[in-house]
Order: structure tokens, then sequence, then C-alpha cells
């Protein structure tokens, strides 16, 4: 049984090897608004976009030991019959995330940006529905890919009342995890460990954009904040390892939450990573780092993707910048990503910054990065993220 139009297998063939799956992981992908590219692109174009996404979807099955089925127009199915194992889970989303993320197809001496939603399910019983309604949350919450579970059930009924009471009991009964992954030198020695934010649902593994800004919206990160530091400071306690915690600029010049870090990692080993916004007024955020450096945490500069950041902040303030991973992950083959990694290196380097390439994945990746003498990497080829204890 195969689609006509993608010569891949279809909708029949999806409902048939189900029948036959123990342990279905099952993966639902969706083009972001595929009725606009038929507007302007005429049938003709929609086909080929199809055509030409079935083929970069095929290329990734195989390449995972997945099945590929065409479900229905512009959704296409993702099947994988194994035990669920987290790690291996979480590996699998973000490199499929990674694989669809801005795809550009050329047609008739023009390029059709496409970019998708994913709808995940892990479970045995109706994984194609409960995969849909992951999908439509992903949808509504503009995230990348969203796990059927609890949580995205709830968040699809629109109560309320029983999204807060979720909410709270998740950060109340321990159900936010921590998951590690080191950052290694170049002898691949790890030098610190960054915390990863993890929903606990049984077999489900939620984007952690999508549960931050839930809380934002139900008053609930605060307790979420302090929740996450308190359980980082413990590690660090316990492990004796040097931990790093990621921040929003935003955070630290809330008085609150600066004397909420000071309280807590006084004295620990800490990597504070900061992602800057804009909107930050950059005196207030230099005054709240250098309170921080005074306690002893180290401080990253995290998602960086140019010069001008960098030289922002006097000398000594940033001991770590962190490179923005789309940067990176274009290191080998763009020769604009090659001249601002090589300059964020440069400056690193005269600065005495210690400088991270991130998100690597891929063997010509680490060579690229190499090449540019960074003197820490951080990436699933390295290790993947798990917890310490």
């Amino acid at each position: 049984m195969i689609d006509s139009l993608t010569n891949v297998s279809s909708l029949g063939a999806f409902e048939a090897k189900l029948l036959t799956c123990k342990s279905p992981k099952l993966f639902l992908v969706d083009i972001k608004q595929f009725k606009n590219i038929n507007l302007e692109f005429g049938d003709e174009g929609g086909n080929f976009v199809l055509c030409a996404f079935s083929m970069t979807l095929r290329s990734f099955a195989k390449a995972k030991e997945m099945d590929l089925f065409r479900i229905q127009d512009d959704k296409f199915a993702l099947l994988l019959d194994t035990p669920f194992e987290l790690s291996k889970m979480e590996n699998l989303i973000f490199a499929l995330c990674e694989e669809v993320e801005r795809l550009s197809f050329a047609y008739q001496n023009r390029h059709i940006e496409v970019e998708v939603h994913i709808g995940i399910s892990f479970d045995h019983f109706e994984p194609l529905e409960k995969a849909q309604k992951a999908l439509l949350v992903a949808k509504a919450e503009n995230q990348p890919f969203v796990t059927y579970s609890e949580f995205a059930n709830v968040l699809m009924s629109e109560n309320e009342e029983a999204m807060e009471a979720l909410m709270k009991s998740a950060i109340e009964n321990g159900q936010i995890v921590l998951h590690f992954q080191a950052i290694v030198d170049q002898t691949e020695t790890p030098f610190y460990y960054e915390a990863l934010l993890r929903l606990a649902y049984h077999q489900t593994l939620q984007s952690p954009k999508l549960f931050l800004k839930i809380a934002k919206e139900r008053n609930l990160y605060d307790a979420l904040f302090e929740s996450i530091a308190s359980k980082v400071a413990q590690l660090c306690n316990q492990t004796g390892l040097r931990l790093a915690l990621n921040l929003s600029s935003e955070d630290l010049i809330n008085p609150k939450h600066l004397n909420f870090l000071k309280t807590c990692f006084t004295g620990k080993m800490i990597v504070l990573e900061i992602q800057y916004d804009p909107k930050t007024p950059l005196d207030d955020l230099k005054k709240a780092m250098r309170e921080l450096k005074e306690i002893g945490a180290i401080i990253a500069l995290d998602n960086v993707n140019n010069v001008e950041l960098i030289n922002e902040f006097e000398a000594g303030l940033i001991d770590v910048v962190k490179v923005h991973g789309e940067l990176i992950r274009n290191l080998a083959l763009n020769t604009r990503a090659q001249f601002t990694c090589k300059a964020m290196g440069v400056l690193c380097k005269s600065k005495k910054i210690q400088i991270v390439a991130t998100q690597l994945n891929a063997k010509a990746d680490v060579e690229a990065a190499r090449t540019l003498e960074y003197s820490l990497f951080q990436g699933y080829i390295f290790e993947q993220p798990h917890s310490l204890v």
C-alpha cells in the first residue's frame, strides 16, 4: 500500500503495521501553514513540496531504522517499534527536530521555506489519536514538538483550574526533573555539567519552553524557579561537580530571583548560563552579574551569535561564551557561519573567555570547531543527557 504522490507507505500500510507493533513510538509530522504554500505556488508547488519533504523524512527514517508513512495531506508518520528509553527517545526527538528545522526547497527559481510541528505518542493504545492530540497542542502553543501525556491532555481541555492544578502538582511532587549534559574540554574531560529541564510524566518528554511558558502565564514561575535552583544547589553538594543552571536575563534583574540565587549558590561550584534578551536593561544585568561573581559564580553568556554582544560586557565579567547552535550546525558548510564563529573565537581568546561549540552531533562539526581552537565542546556526539544520582 503505497501513496501515489510521494511513493511512501500509505495510511492503510500504517494501520497494518501498527497491528504488529509491540512498543510503538510514533512521531506525527505536520507542515506549518501548508495551505499558504498551496495558495502561493498552486497545487503543483504544493505537491512538489510534499514529495521533497517526504524524501527528507525517508532519508531520516532509513538512518534511524524507522518506517515512514503518509497519513493524510501534509501529515507524515515516523514509526519505531522499540521499548521506551528516555535518553534514546530524547536523542531521536532532537535529531528529528534538527533534520526538519528550516527546510528550504528550490522550485521554479524560488525557494519554498518549510517549518513543521511534531506530535509524539509513546503509548501502545491509540497512538495515532494521541499523537494527533499532541500535535494540536504543539500548533496551539507554537512549539516544535509535544508528546502526548496527561500534561498535553489537560492543555487541550482548556480547563483553567485543571491546568493550574497540574502545574502545581508537578512542582510540589517533584515531577520536574533535571538531566545533565557535560561540557567537555579539548581532551573530552568534563569542565561542567549543564542542567536540562525535563517533565517526568510516564513515558513522556515535553518541550521545556512549553512548560516554562505556561508556568509564567499561571503565575507559577517563581515556585518553579526556586524549585529548580534548589535542586541544582543540592546536587552541587551531593556530587561535588561543577553544575550549570540556565537563566534568562530577566531572571537576573528580578531582585527576588537574584537574592534567591545568591542564597542558593554562595560558595558552590556553579555556572550560571545567561540567555540575553535585548529588552533587558544592560546596566541592570551587568550589576546583577557582578553580584553573582562576588559569590563565586562562573558567568556564561548563552546562545551568542555575534561579536557585538560579547563586546557589551567589560573585561572579566563573562567567563564563558556559548555559541548559538545554529551557527555551529552550519559551520562545516556555511562561510558566513565560519567567519562569525572564527571572529568570536579570536575575540574570546583576547578577552581570556572560554568559548563553547554547542549542539555538536556530527564528526564534521566537531572537526570544524577544533580547527577554530575552541576550548569547550557540547553535544550528543560526546554525551547523552542523564541523571546524576
